[in-house]
């Protein structure tokens, strides 16, 4: 997110209004208020609900000169419900079902009753399996956070939680760390644990915290606890150990080991962490440890932990890496507990390693649907406008068509009177291409008798001679009439004479009529045939040979009705006449 935000943190003892403004990719302080609570009342120590403050923020942003920017609650610890999930490695779709299953079985609550959300923290390098965390809070704690969004008149941007803040701020501010960084925030009623080692993230609130500093110290110095709380800020430490106490003040003396008490009991329980975070979620020990929050201003409070955890103790800088305004005007002390806002602003800004949002889902529905309601007004104009042109379009088309079809019918009766001209013309050429065939075939036939005698005189045998060729049909038309041998042209009778003693010594076998058949079939006229007889004349000197041969081919000429007339000229008796003459003159 580019621009302003703001960031609530409503605590036990403080509540923290932070103006912020990306820029950049880096988010910077613009402005900061804060209102003391007592932790001591049943409000601040019931989680008094976040609606009922709508008044209270209002007034500090009127003071601090806050100006009004999308707004980003913060839930404490005890307010919502993490689990840790090994997800083994599967499609991303698949992988949302199997956290969904996860957030089913191990919520205290049904997923109906719950908002909730889920982040992928890292891949296990060992088992390939995917580190999800799942975060949840009661649907009327989320509904509570919009509410009070509501009532104060500023859009909800985020809900977030405070562990979750906190691992986002180390992140960001801290990138360098190496090995395993234990954050411990120590607020008033709870702390928040906060494990960060490569991608491996792990988180736990205890209640055991400033106020359970207070209530020791009013039981133990039998004052009230109103009385007890300022004596912890007043003359309070932990003690160092030993036989070592505050000479000439015994209460301080009292206060002190009161303290070291408690702060034996906080360390018994991040003992106790660090142990299930080694054993069950394959962690290392931490090798150094960061302080945050109001009760981590105890003093010697960080000695304590130097020296029970044997490793390096620090307070945490929330803006190692993000800057303030000069108009901020914070003291250090805020500027100190101001570490859960800053990692809500690195989140706003992109990047940060958990994106946990529980804004309940009809908000986020509302906001989707605002968010479309531009481009939908947008597209409802469009649309006015795109009818309103389709309309002026069509009626333009329209007439455009009206004026085509016109042109259209105009050249429509051009073409059909061209056509009308082009098919009587082609009328006339098919006309004078048939005639011209008749006419090629009228020619043809004059000499298919010359072909055929020419042929039937090449059939003849050495030392014969031919006596007549002449057709073994009736028909002396074109041929088309089967004749006795069955060809579709008709059949010719062939009789040659030769003398008997030359025909007998021919090479070959068979009778002379059969060569001298033989040799007609050869010329491809014929078909086919047989010899009719072979009767010797002459006293036997002399053989006539007589042969049918079936025509190949047509023999004769086509007769005139075989031309046909011009069209033009059909109905006209002297065409009709000259066709005969021509037929005549062929005859």
């Amino acid at each position: 997110m580019n621009g302003r935000f703001l960031a609530l943190d409503v605590g036990a003892g403080k509540i923290f209004l932070s103006e912020y403004a990306v820029k950049g990719g880096v988010p910077e302080l613009v402005a900061v208020a804060a209102a003391e609570r007592d932790p001591l009342e049943a409000g601040a120590s019931r989680n008094e609900p976040l609606v009922a403050l709508a008044d209270t923020v209002k007034q500090m942003m009127a003071a601090s000169g806050i100006k009004p920017a999308p707004l980003c609650v913060m839930l404490s610890g005890q307010q919502v419900f993490l689990r840790f999930a090994k997800i083994p490695g599967a499609t991303p779709a698949l992988v949302d079902d199997m956290i969904r299953n996860e957030a089913a079985e191990h919520l205290p609550f049904p997923l109906d009753q719950v908002v909730w959300d889920s982040a992928r923290l890292g891949v296990d390098p060992v088992t390939d399996e995917i580190d999800a965390l799942i975060v949840a809070a009661k649907s009327e704690t989320a509904a509570d956070a919009a509410g009070l969004a509501a009532a104060v008149g500023l859009p909800l941007a985020a809900v977030d939680a405070v562990p979750l803040a906190l691992c986002n701020a180390v992140r960001r501010s801290h990138p360098e760390l190496d090995g395993c960084t234990l954050l411990l925030d120590i607020g008033a009623r709870s702390t928040n644990l906060v494990f960060l080692e490569g991608s491996k993230v792990f988180l736990r609130t205890i209640p055991i915290a400033g106020n359970t500093m207070t209530s020791e110290l009013s039981r133990g110095l039998g004052v009230e606890p109103a009385e007890a709380e300022s004596l912890k800020k007043e003359i309070g430490f932990v003690a160092l150990g030993g036989t070592t106490g505050v000479e000439g003040d015994e209460r301080a003396d009292r206060a002190s080991k009161i303290l070291r008490n408690v702060a034996t009991r906080l360390h018994s329980e991040i003992t106790r962490s660090i142990n299930f975070y080694r054993g069950q979620q394959g962690g290392s020990a931490p090798v150094r440890v960061l302080l945050t929050g109001g009760g981590s201003l105890t003093r010697h409070l960080d000695t304590f932990f130097r020296e029970k955890l044997g490793v390096e103790v620090d307070f945490f800088n929330p803006f190692a890496k993000m800057g303030a305004a000069p108009s901020v005007g914070a003291d250090d002390t805020t500027l100190f507990l101001l570490a859960p806002s800053t990692g809500v602003a690195w989140r706003e800004a992109g990047g940060s390693p958990v994106g946990i949002n529980l804004v309940p889902p009809e908000i986020v529905a509302r906001r989707k649907f605002l968010a479309k309601l531009p481009f939908l007004a947008l597209s409802a104009v469009f649309l006015i406008l795109s009818l309103a042109f389709f309309g002026v379009y069509a009626g333009a088309m329209s007439a455009a068509r009206a004026d085509q079809a016109r042109e259209a019918e105009r050249l429509r009766s051009r073409l059909q009177s061209q056509q009308n001209v082009l098919k009587a013309a082609a009328g006339e050429a098919d006309a004078a291409i048939s005639r011209s065939d008749a006419w090629a075939a009228l020619a043809l036939s004059r000499s298919s008798w010359q072909f055929t005698l020419d042929a039937v005189r090449h059939a003849l045998l050495r030392s014969s001679w031919l006596v007549s060729v002449a057709r073994a049909d009736s028909s002396s038309d074109n041929g088309s009439v089967e004749g006795e041998g069955g060809s579709a042209f008709g059949s010719l009778d062939i009789v040659a004479r030769g003398f008997k003693s030359e025909l007998d010594k021919l090479p070959g076998k068979g009778s002379a009529g059969e060569k001298m058949l033989s040799n007609l079939l050869r010329t491809k006229l014929f078909s086919g045939g047989q010899v009719v007889g072979e009767p010797p004349l002459d006293g036997n000197r002399v053989l006539e040979l007589r042969i049918r041969v079936d025509l190949a081919r047509p023999l004769g000429r086509p007769d005139s009705s075989w031309i046909p007339a011009p069209p033009e000229q059909k109905a006209d008796g002297d065409a009709e006449g000259g066709d005969d003459a021509a037929s005549e003159d062929l005859q």
